[in-house]
């Protein structure tokens, strides 16, 4: 077929391609480094401010309201430009504390209207490409003078962000965040808020702390002596949370916990400095709230452990290359009572090259109004390189918690030249608070748990649906998200040494930054070129995947938080027999460290363990692996290839391209509507993408076509890039030397589109139609009748699916090519080119998990296409066909018909009892994993054999039939439900209870006015975008006899995910059509003969697909590893986590019992066993004589248990991952000489009326809190 049309074979090797992918990605990472360079370069030019300042046209001039006036994220009116804009409201209470600072005349700030179009390149949200919008935080006073400068010539960057969108068009958001606190974000857009607090601060944000920090070792000293007590340590806690979430992943902490002892708030963190990953702040977090106050503060051992501990890191740096991290103490106490002078100088001081050196910062935050010793805690900061804080109240925390950043950026600023360019970890669109609420919006977001969802968790990955029947999934709304990264670069503040030349100054103007989708990433490696079953990946300098196809972002429809802090080990499994949960191999700990170091090499011949469908199926396959760094990035850039077919590839051919440059008329190939094309490949596209709106690929590609072959002679490829732009003399060049891209200038692959044209044209003539017209001539109508076979399929290498009905249908059908039309991404695909390699010409049979609900239910057959040529062969397709599930049951009864049972013979001449059809035997058909394929019971189809006959399926394992794999899920969550009822009909049964429900309210009212207007925690804007999610509400009337009881009671179903591991044992068939039947006999067995089974070819049966499968519901279970076990078996204790106080019940009932001194021994009914040859089944035959007997201990379950670590709990079980090597980030600097002429080393924030108005606020509202648990 392919040997037609001119394709042939061409051999390439894992370093060559692997070479040509990282030159892709390079190319496009430093599009995006330019862009983000562009910025910081105008920045640092337009900060420049005259001498007059903004604060002293404040105080000489009137009111004008052409003065400061700026479009706000927040409060901007849409509406249209030429509007008068509105003043701004009368500030909120917590801006007062601003007004009190300044005591000076405050401008009134004018915010511009915005006129706003939803735009499909920035996912339909409303945006405005001419304009930025300014964001400014809760915390941060927008009518402060050096605010309103800052956002006053930041303006100046709106023709910069234009240029870098004209020219690299596949940029999303741009954005610039102040020091000062403000986001100028590109396209201007209007925030979402949902009447909620405003906590996002763009400087709290991993882009913005990565670009000014570097990478950071830091001990936090939390004081917990006696006078740490009340208000003081609610502080300090707010303190300690603010700064744990200022560290990103390439930062290492600790908390140490003091009075007069030192310790950590987690034991399992004892003597170690943690990377401060997402779930190891949280468990901080957390331990920080429960710690004692007790005793007297013992300093000295504080700071002593403390500086111990980061000494030991300075002295293993060699191997981790971390010679210039900053390493600081961070202190939060109510008060020093003595000078420690004698600590810092036996530590702290160091003199070995002749300058004196001070390698760890010193950062003071004292609490409270009434302290003493203030001098002492100033001269800890002050002389150690660091900075004091003086706070009184929760009100500031937010905002003096980030003054340290500045300060450990000044070495960076005082060099002036080198900025480095810094990439962030993964993360999720709807975890970005200036779009979450839009997505939501948008795409009409609501996912209902109680409804049915049609999800497999591959689609889950890549989508989210929203719940309903499967008819309807064809006009449901999908929320598509996207997995992200951010470059950013700091932007240095050039003139602060103009202005005031009194002393020297190091002061940050912001981060540059801007969003990276991993789409971009994904599409650069070309993944038709990598073929079936091999794939790219890139791993982060701490060896955190950054992109791989078994990351899980989402699990069960719940967002997971840590999905950026998954370690390689993690998800490339060795097949080692390994039953230990995370117990690396030695391979995959190769592979990981080098590619940390950044380093180029490949590691051949590892025996990979993978999972598909949903990882209720295991496979195993040899891999190769390659690698080289990304230049320019701190990723590593990871190939994986099937070392046979992997190494071969199909080439269009030069017999192809002569026929395609005479004339081919593309859009011939493509007739109807049934087919597709791989949804995530790009085959052609404007730059410009939204100049065009495309509601599918494959309309997108007809355009194309079209366009080809109506401007055949005009036709270019367009795969080159762009020229620099030549920027005359004088021309303000805000593009920085880069060619703006013209909004009709297209994109098209051309291996790509021509490998698809080859393949359109190689099946056109089975597939050039939507129907399938049976013809005679190719001998159809037979095997078509005799199975009743429904549709026909075929899914290329390029990403072509088409598919055929025998008679024109509609329905649920046509829904084959919307769920399957990823081609080799599809797990089918994957698993029957696997069958292929192991038994050519093979015919794989699937059916969907838990397939018996359904009566009308279909089996899909699927064969491997391969491409021969010169001795070599490559995998060019997947071909199938659909049939009804009850004709393969009658093939098989027709097949065993002639095969004699006991009473077959007993009644000679009743064929109606012979063969799969007796009552004396149970017949199935297991596919490679031991899930029913053909069983007697319909009920039985696609379920676990173990499910179905246990003691059958430990038969098989025991007879060497199936080999039982341990697979270990380390990306699981475990969900939580809690039923709430919110009623309140006894509130008014008393009058003391009508007291206690108004004390309440009025509690309740004064803490809202607390967090609304003074406390700033951090939040989780994945908790904000799923708000909604998980949570049911109903309402019924409670009905009761006393009239006063009849009022509305809600109940909740509160849904919690908590990540955790999980472990399967899952089969893999462990023989071959080759081998002789196995058999295993009882002890008192009923003998059974048989032993021989017709081959099933493609004469009989041809093949198809594996229709999305349902995600069923699939119990939790805890599991301990236990010592010991028969034959090398893996044996687990298990404890059903949604039942346990039966599972408590039923062990104390056991506890009574009286032990029995027989030891269990294993039996099952007698069954034999046999590979069907050219298939993926295997026939088990199980004598029904004998009744089904109990596996006991002994029962293979196949669903997901929870992994018990004995008393380590989340993340302690993951401190292994801790101690594995990583690569600190490139161009930091901990020191500069001039630094230490810098006199600026910290202030106290005054007192004001505000402030008291704040203390006043939670004061009473804690007191009535404890006036009603006196009185109730």
């Amino acid at each position: 077929m392919y040997k037609q049309i001119g394709a042939s074979i061409k051999k390439r090797d894992g370093e060559t391609l692997v070479s040509e992918i990282k030159q892709n990605i390079e190319e496009m990472v430093q599009e995006k480094m330019d862009a983000v360079k562009c910025i910081m370069k105008w920045a640092e030019e337009e900060s420049y401010v005259p001498t007059v300042r903004w604060e002293d046209l404040i105080l000489e001039e009137e009111e004008d309201g052409d003065m400061f006036r700026y479009r706000s994220s927040k409060f901007s009116p849409l509406g249209d430009e030429e509007e008068f804009p509105q003043p701004t409201p009368e500030p909120p209470l917590n801006y007062t504390t601003g007004i009190a600072h300044y005591r000076k005349k405050v401008p009134l700030v004018y915010y511009q209207p915005l006129e706003l179009e939803p735009d499909p390149h920035f996912f339909n949200i409303p945006v405005n490409t001419s304009f930025s919008t300014v964001h400014v935080p809760t915390n941060v006073f927008d009518r402060a003078p050096e605010v309103i400068e800052a956002i006053q010539w930041s303006k100046k960057l709106d023709p910069v962000f234009e240029a870098n969108f004209r020219a690299d068009p596949s940029l999303t958001w741009q954005y610039f965040g102040s020091a000062k606190g403000f986001m100028r974000t590109y396209p201007g857009m209007k925030w979402k808020m949902n009447d909620e607090v405003d906590l996002y601060d763009c400087r709290m944000q991993p882009w913005y702390i990565s670009a000014v920090s570097c990478s950071k070792e830091v001990v936090i000293l939390l004081d917990t002596s006696g006078s740490m007590t009340g208000m003081r340590f609610s502080i300090a806690r707010l303190v300690a949370h603010s700064l744990l979430d200022t560290f990103t992943s390439n930062d290492f902490v600790t908390v140490l916990a003091f009075s007069d002892t030192v310790k950590t708030p987690i034991p399992c963190f004892q003597d170690m400095l943690i990377q401060a990953t997402k779930e190891n702040v949280q468990a901080l977090k957390e331990a920080i709230d429960n710690v004692p106050i007790e005793g007297y503060g013992n300093f000295t051992i504080a700071f002593s452990a403390a500086f111990q501990l980061l000494e030991s890191y300075r002295d293993g740096r060699g191997r981790e290359g971390c010679e210039s991290c900053n390493q600081a103490i961070m202190l939060i106490t109510d008060g020093v009572p003595s000078n420690l002078t004698e600590v810092f100088e036996t530590y702290n001081r160091f003199n070995e090259t002749g300058e004196m050196q001070i390698p760890v910062r010193v950062f003071t935050y004292l609490l409270g109004k009434e302290v003493t010793n203030v001098r002492e805690i100033q001269w800890m900061a002050c002389l150690n390189r660091g900075w004091y804080t003086h706070m009184q109240s929760l009100e500031e925390v937010r905002e003096e918690a980030l003054r340290y950043l500045n300060v450990i950026a000044r070495p960076m600023v005082l060099q002036g030249d080198q900025h480095p360019v810094v990439w962030s970890h993964a993360y999720a669109d709807f975890q970005d608070r200036k779009v979450s609420q839009w997505l939501k919006e948008v795409m009409g977001q609501h996912m209902d748990r109680e409804n049915e969802l049609a999800y497999t968790q591959a689609e889950e990955d890549r989508r989210f649906v929203i719940g309903a029947d499967h008819e309807s999934i064809k006009t449901r709304k999908v929320q598509q998200f996207q997995l992200m990264t951010s470059v950013s670069i700091p932007v240095f503040d050039r003139f602060g040494n103009i202005r005031d030349n009194t002393s020297v100054s190091a002061e940050l103007l912001g981060v540059a930054g801007l969003d990276v989708p991993l789409k971009m990433f994904l599409e650069k490696t070309k993944p038709y070129q990598i073929g079936v079953n091999g794939y790219a990946f890139l791993v982060t300098n701490n060896g955190y995947i950054l992109m791989h196809p078994e990351l899980k972002p989402v699990v069960q429809g719940f967002p997971r938080d840590n999905f950026n802090s998954v370690d390689l080990t993690e998800i490339e499994m060795v097949d080692d027999d390994t039953v230990e949960a995370r117990q690396p191999n030695e391979d995959t700990l190769k592979l990981r460290n080098s590619m940390v170091a950044h380093e180029k090499g490949s590691i051949l011949d590892i025996k990979i363990k993978f999972a598909l469908d949903d990882q209720r199926r295991i496979n195993v396959e040899t891999r190769d692996f390659f690698y080289l760094p990304v230049n320019g990035t701190p990723f590593t850039l990871g190939l994986s290839l099937p070392p046979n077919y992997g190494t071969f590839s199909i080439d269009v051919g030069e017999k192809f391209r002569k026929l395609e440059k005479a004339g081919i008329t593309s859009a011939n190939y493509f007739h109807g509507t049934n087919w597709r094309v791989h949804p995530d490949w790009v085959y052609c596209r404007y730059l410009h993408d939204n100049i065009k709106n495309f509601t599918t690929p494959e309309e997108r590609l007809m355009h194309f076509f079209k366009k080809k072959d109506n401007e055949e002679e005009k036709w270019k490829w367009f795969s080159d890039p762009l020229l620099p732009l030549d920027v005359e003399s004088g021309e303000e060049d805000h593009s920085c030397g880069r060619r703006p891209v013209p909004e009709d200038y297209y994109y098209c692959d051309e291996d790509l589109v021509l490998g698809l044209l080859m393949e359109a044209k190689a099946i056109n003539n089975w597939f050039g139609t939507d129907e399938w017209v049976l013809r005679d001539i190719m001998n159809e109508r037979e095997p078509v009748e005799h199975f009743n076979i429904t549709m026909r399929f075929v899914s290329t290498h390029a990403g072509l699916t088409r598919w055929q009905y025998v008679n024109a249908m509609s329905g649920t059908e046509s829904r084959f090519g919307d769920f399957n039309n990823r081609a080799i991404d599809e797990d089918w695909y994957k698993a029957t080119i696997l069958l292929h390699e192991e038994s050519p010409d093979s015919i794989l049979f699937n059916v969907p998990f838990d397939a018996g609900a359904d009566p009308d239910q279909t089996v899909t057959a699927f064969t491997a296409v391969y491409h021969q040529d010169g001795g070599h062969e490559v995998p060019a397709a997947v071909a199938g066909y659909k049939f009804p599930i009850h004709r393969l049951q009658q093939q098989l009864y027709k097949i065993t018909e002639t095969y004699a049972s006991p009473s077959c013979t007993e009644k000679a001449g009743s064929t109606d009892l012979c063969g799969c059809a007796s009552e004396d035997i149970s017949c199935y058909l297991l596919d490679v994993n031991g899930y029913v394929v053909v069983s007697d019971e319909f009920n039985d189809t696609g379920r676990f054999f173990g499910d179905v006959a246990p003691d059958a399926m430990v038969a098989l394992k025991k007879i060497g039939a199936y080999r039982q794999m341990v697979l270990f899920d380390y990306q699981a969550t475990c969900i939580n439900q809690t039923i709430v009822s919110s009623g309140a009909a006894d509130l008014f049964l008393t009058p003391v209870r009508w007291v206690q429900g108004l004390l309440s309210y009025m509690a309740g009212q004064f803490l809202q006015v607390a967090v609304n207007n003074y406390m700033w925690s951090p939040v989780d804007a994945a908790n904000s975008f799923y708000d909604d999610y998980g949570e049911e509400v109903s309402s019924k009337e409670a009905k009761d006899d006393d009239e006063d009881a009849a009022r509305p009671v809600y109940t909740y179903t509160k849904v919690e995910s908590d990540p955790c591991d999980k472990i399967r044992l899952l089969a893999l068939v462990n023989m071959t059509s080759k081998d002789e039947p196995l058999v295993y006999e009882d002890p008192e067995p009923e003998i059974l003969s048989f032993t021989t089974v017709e081959p099933v070819t493609e004469k009989n049966v041809e093949s198809v697909t594996d229709d999305e499968a349902m995600q069923g519901d699939e119990p939790e279970k805890e599991v301990q590893e236990i010592e010991g076990g028969v034959d090398g078996e893996v044996k687990y204790e298990t404890e059903n986590v949604e039942n346990e106080d039966n599972q408590e019940e039923d062990e104390e009932d056991l506890a009574t019992e009286e032990p029995t001194e027989e030891p269990f021994v294993f039996r099952s009914r007698s069954l034999v066993a046999k590979r069907v040859p050219n298939t993926n089944l295997i026939l088990v035959v199980v004598d029904n004589l004998n009744p089904e007997m109990d596996p006991g201990p002994e029962r293979w379950d196949a669903d997901p248990e929870v992994v018990s670590y004995q008393n380590e709990s989340f993340p302690c079980y993951k401190l292994p991952i801790n101690d594995l090597p990583r690569r600190r980030l490139e161009g930091c600097l901990s020191s500069h000489r001039l630094e230490a002429e810098i006199d600026k080393c910290g202030r106290a924030t005054p007192s004001g009326a505000s402030l008291g108005l704040g203390l006043l606020v939670l004061s009473l509202a804690i007191s009535l809190l404890r006036v009603e648990s006196l009185l109730f």
